[in-house]
């Protein structure tokens, strides 16, 4: 069973490229465009590790953290 990744990023080319790098090394990717859709995913998704940006559209990522 592969680990699962949450990617948060408002830029679709970052998350593109993630995506791709991370699922080409064997992690299923979940994706979230800011900040409100990353809560969402994350208690939906349960995913194994999260990569934040910081700046993200309405909820901030460092109000994603808490």
């Amino acid at each position: 069973m592969s680990k699962k990744i949450l990617v948060v990023d408002d830029e679709p080319q970052i998350v593109k490229v993630l995506k791709a790098y991370l699922e080409k090394a064997g992690y299923q990717v979940v994706t979230a465009s800011d900040g409100k859709a990353a809560l969402s995913n994350f208690q939906h998704e349960k995913p194994d590790f999260l990569i934040l940006d910081l700046n993200l559209p309405g909820l901030d990522g460092l109000e994603v953290c808490k």
